[in-house]
């Protein structure tokens, strides 16, 4: 299973919930595979920066690495996910992605990427069971969202005090909501504390999607 969280502008909590998806995933199965287009999950994991070559370097077009030295850049959190971090800030050449939609179609465990509002190319798409956008309900966010593709599916980060609903989401986007992760202090101080991966159950499980 491959589920991918995108966003249509910075600062949506998709890194957040891409990465407690992750974790609950891998509590459940024993293992998942989180990869990081944006660079934001060593930090909302409380993991050290990582200099060493990530998911960039393997996309590069000159390489010719293939699923095994994927799997062997990553970083086990201790959780039984292991976290591919994105190394260098850009890809050179032209990126892998057929190699890499092939790589993550053949992995046993349930694969997560969080892509943020970056570019998700269409060979990725098609091999993934679940695009998630992660939105609060904002009239910025939804124009912007309504110019991408569209998901297959949206978590709405929950406000107080905003106008638009859900409910409202949903109609713009024409796609269902799986779920409503409230903006708590709870979230904000585990992530601030480095102990999200140890406290994600307490303070976020709960409002979490199922994912199929």
């Amino acid at each position: 299973m491959l589920s991918v969280f995108t966003s249509s502008k910075g600062g949506s909590g998709t890194t957040v919930t891409a990465c407690a998806c992750a974790l609950q995933s891998a509590s459940l199965t024993g293992s998942a595979l989180l990869i990081d287009f944006c660079g934001d999950v060593p930090a909302a994991l409380g993991l050290a920066e990582n200099t060493a070559p990530g998911i960039n370097d393997w996309l590069a077009e000159e390489q010719t690495a293939d699923g095994e030295a994927l799997m062997l850049l990553g970083t086990a959190t201790g959780q039984g996910l292991i976290v591919v971090h994105r190394g260098s800030k850009f890809v050179e050449g032209q990126p892998r992605w057929a190699d890499l939609a092939k790589v993550l179609s053949s992995l046993p465990m349930p694969v997560f990427i969080d892509a943020g509002n970056a570019y998700l190319p269409e060979e990725l798409r098609t091999v993934s069971q679940n695009i998630i956008l992660v939105t609060r309900a904002c009239y910025l966010a939804l124009r912007r969202a309504t110019a991408s593709p569209k998901p297959t599916s949206i978590v709405v980060i929950e406000e107080q005090g905003r106008a638009l609903t859900a409910r409202d989401v949903e109609h713009v986007i024409g796609v269902p909501v799986i779920a409503q992760i409230p903006i708590e202090a709870k979230i904000s101080r585990a992530v601030d504390a480095g102990l999200f991966v140890t406290r994600y159950e307490q303070v976020i499980s709960q409002f979490l999607p199922e994912l199929n």
